[in-house]
């Protein structure tokens, strides 16, 4: 069953003089460019862990969030090489035409190698949800989450000037950190680690298919002001 949930940052005078001013803007909204983020996740003593970024303050998009590796998808991730069976079975499941799947799975691969160093495989990728942009941000992504177990042999380390901190945490700590504004999580991240936290093994969690539907969170006036409402699947 889905769930609408609004999140602390969406919830605030800070956020409804956003939106006020965005309005008042005439609503302008940008079209979203398709973009690729991945769960690199590994079992540890208490449970599964996953690998996050900090990005750095001086980035236009999401400045000093902690996120996945991840970013858009560019023209050259449409020639990814792909073994049929994989790009065929990843089509049915995101109900998209396979030259699309193909870019996006190429955004992916080539998004985490860049960011961490990590080389993953392709047909290894599980895809967790589809997120994008509210449309009153200037910069919009449609979004498609992967996990991935971190490949035996490698080592993720932060290897781009998007970034300044890096490192494996339990879900659960990460997002009592957050609670405690120690860091800043975007919505699709809070929910994808909140999923992460209900599963006991990495096995279990990479056997799970979620529903895919997009998540598009709406403005919506309340008694306290202008809030984002997301339906969750």
């Amino acid at each position: 069953m889905a769930v609408v949930r609004s999140f602390a940052d969406e919830v605030s005078p800070a956020f409804d003089a956003m939106a006020r001013r965005w309005i008042a803007a005439g609503a302008p909204v940008a079209e979203p460019r398709r973009a690729a983020t991945v769960l690199l996740v590994r079992d540890g003593a208490l449970g599964p862990e996953v690998f996050m970024q900090r990005r750095a303050p001086t980035m236009a998009f999401a400045p000093s969030m902690v996120v996945f590796p991840g970013g858009r998808v560019d023209p050259g991730d449409a020639e990814f090489p792909v073994e049929p069976g994989v790009l065929a079975a990843l089509a049915a499941r995101l109900a998209l035409p396979g030259q699309d799947v193909r870019s996006i799975l190429g955004a992916a691969v080539r998004e985490v190698e860049e960011e961490c160093g990590v080389r993953v495989d392709a047909g290894a990728l599980r895809c967790r949800g589809r997120w994008v942009t509210p449309a009153l941000e200037p910069r919009r992504y449609d979004t498609w989450f992967f996990a991935t177990r971190m490949p035996a042999g490698q080592e993720a380390i932060g290897t781009t000037t998007e970034t300044e901190a890096e490192g494996w945490g339990h879900p659960a700590d990460i997002l009592a950190l957050a609670a405690r504004g120690e860091l800043r999580l975007m919505p699709p991240t809070i929910v994808s680690l909140e999923q992460l936290a209900s599963f006991d093994t990495v096995e279990a969690f990479l056997a799970d298919e979620p529903p895919l539907d997009l998540v598009e969170p709406t403005l919506v006036l309340t008694p306290r002001g202008y809030v984002l409402e997301s339906r969750i699947p």
